[in-house]
């Protein structure tokens, strides 16, 4: 019974959510296309009563309006802006010139990359009196990048304030995401609001005050499993295995155990050298369903998919 009353308060969920995103649909049709930082949120400001309200405008505005990139993020010379200052008074005005200008280039011309998002979004934050940060950190885009810690910061979000309290968003990832090559604008509710149980899954800030006490570090944030946004909005629990790299060792075949996973799931694991997907045997017992993955020896990635939609993601060695 609890199983179900969860499912149903998930659809729910939904359909709230749906009818949200809708209503602002509606409103930000009726905006003129070309707007300053401050002209819309002076718009926002007007239309929307409360800071939770407003803050969420700003981030689905921001996320539905601008474009990622991609060129630009091929591109590396397209990363270096270059400067030089007298003192560190002549720094900050200079470096604060150069975000501005991001900010006005991603208004102009509706396409950014992560940090043209995240200007954009605290410049509108700013202006409507809410506290926030722009937090440079780590994200893990693909597969291949478990277990491949990098040196240098990868990626932009915001950190915004409200009532009292902070909450994590991204509005890069929230905007879409790229699929063979090519970005495609799907909005994702998820990534306003991230969970923070679920924060260092997917991000993992330069400034461990960002982290909110979590002591993981860097090397067990890379070496993790690729969690979608998919799995992270149910109330799934991956048991094991808990890391992003499974040793293929003499055994046929490995368990994966997750935590609240229903038999209503349609439940399928695909590998590198298999064309098709194949129905795993799962045994379900005390919450928690035992998930037989067998015949990948000579496979390099495994892909958890439930629903038709990839949940899970592995490097085998």
């Amino acid at each position: 019974m609890i199983q179900k009353l969860w499912f149903y308060f998930f659809l729910f969920s939904l359909s709230v959510s749906g009818q949200e995103n809708k209503k602002l649909a509606l409103i930000f049709s009726n905006y003129p296309e070309n707007l300053s930082s401050i002209g819309l949120a002076n718009r926002i400001a007007n239309d929307f009563s409360s800071d939770k309200e407003r803050a969420k405008a700003a981030f689905f505005w921001v996320a539905n309006t601008i474009k990622y990139n991609l060129f630009a993020y091929k591109d590396p010379k397209a990363k270096v802006i270059g400067f030089s200052y007298f003192n560190e008074e002549d720094k900050r005005k200079k470096i604060s010139a150069i975000q501005d200008s991001i900010v006005q280039h991603t208004l102009e011309t509706k396409k950014a990359v992560c940090e043209g998002y995240a200007r954009t979004l605290s410049k509108i934050y700013t202006h409507l009196k809410l506290e926030n940060i722009v937090v440079k950190g780590f994200v893990r885009n693909s597969i291949h990048d478990i277990g491949k810690q990098q040196k240098m910061s990868n990626h932009i979000w915001n950190i915004v304030k409200i009532d009292n309290e902070w909450k994590i968003v991204d509005a890069t990832w929230a905007a879409g995401s790229v699929s063979n090559g090519t970005w495609k604008q799907t909005y994702d509710d998820y990534y306003y609001d991230i969970p923070r149980n679920h924060y260092l899954k997917t991000h993992f800030p330069e400034n461990s005050r960002w982290k909110f006490g979590n002591k993981i570090s860097k090397a067990e944030f890379y070496n993790q499993p690729i969690y979608s946004s998919e799995f992270l909005k149910t109330n799934f629990e991956l048991i094991q295995p808990i890391y992003g790299i499974v040793k293929k060792s003499k055994t046929k075949e490995f368990t994966l155990k997750i935590k609240n996973l229903t038999p209503i799931e349609s439940v399928f694991y695909a590998i590198s050298t298999s064309k098709y997907a194949q129905k795993p045997d799962i045994t379900y017992k005390n919450n928690v369903s035992y998930i037989k993955i067998k015949s990948f020896k000579k496979s390099n990635y495994l892909f958890l998919l439930m629903n038709n939609q990839v949940y899970l993601e592995f490097k085998l060695m």
